[in-house]
């Protein structure tokens, strides 16, 4: 008899992630230096701000629906760089949507803009990136999609996450061999 399967559910809504975008949030409310200093890397952008007609595909799901292109840019960035366990519907995208609501999806783009600029070492400052959040999103959202899927390919594989182990996974002592007889 065939062992029963277990049932895993998946949720949209996951708490670590929420607790990140709090306190990216909060580091940002604490100390604006965060996103508001000046980039002076010697890089610029590898795509043209209005380059974002190409490719057709990203464009159109960047105009219907932004969260989408937000979250795999941030999923790039924070979780896996070939977007292995990405699913469109997920804490980032939904809070992406839940702050267009409100007019605030620029607030997101701005935060997340910045460490892009930061940790690629692209020139860059905060006044630009807000009126290009503010003024065109999805021209923005296209652009640092595709600087994060152009630095991957350079080999600029952004590393964020701590390896910890799963839960309910235990190392108990180590066990020495048996001696020898």
């Amino acid at each position: 008899m065939a062992a029963p399967q277990q049932n895993t559910v998946s949720t949209a809504v996951d708490a670590d992630d929420v607790n990140a975008w709090i306190g990216r949030f909060k580091d940002t409310l604490n100390k604006p230096e965060t996103i508001t200093k000046p980039t002076t890397g010697p890089n610029s952008w590898a795509s043209a701000f209005f380059g974002c007609f190409a490719p057709v595909d990203t464009c159109l799901i960047t105009c219907c629906c932004p969260c989408i292109t937000f979250s795999k840019t941030h999923h790039r960035l924070r979780k896996d760089p070939h977007l292995e366990g990405f699913s469109p519907v997920n804490t980032t995208c939904l809070g992406f949507w839940l702050s267009g609501c409100i007019c605030l999806p620029w607030a997101f783009q701005l935060i997340q803009k910045g460490e892009i600029r930061e940790r690629y070492n692209i020139q860059g400052d905060f006044p630009i990136d807000a009126l290009k959040a503010c003024c065109c999103l999805c021209c923005d959202l296209i652009q640092a999609d595709k600087e994060v899927a152009h630095q991957i390919a350079q080999g600029n594989i952004p590393v964020t996450q701590e390896i910890k182990p799963a839960e309910g996974m235990n190392y108990g002592a180590p066990v020495s061999p048996p001696a020898p007889q």
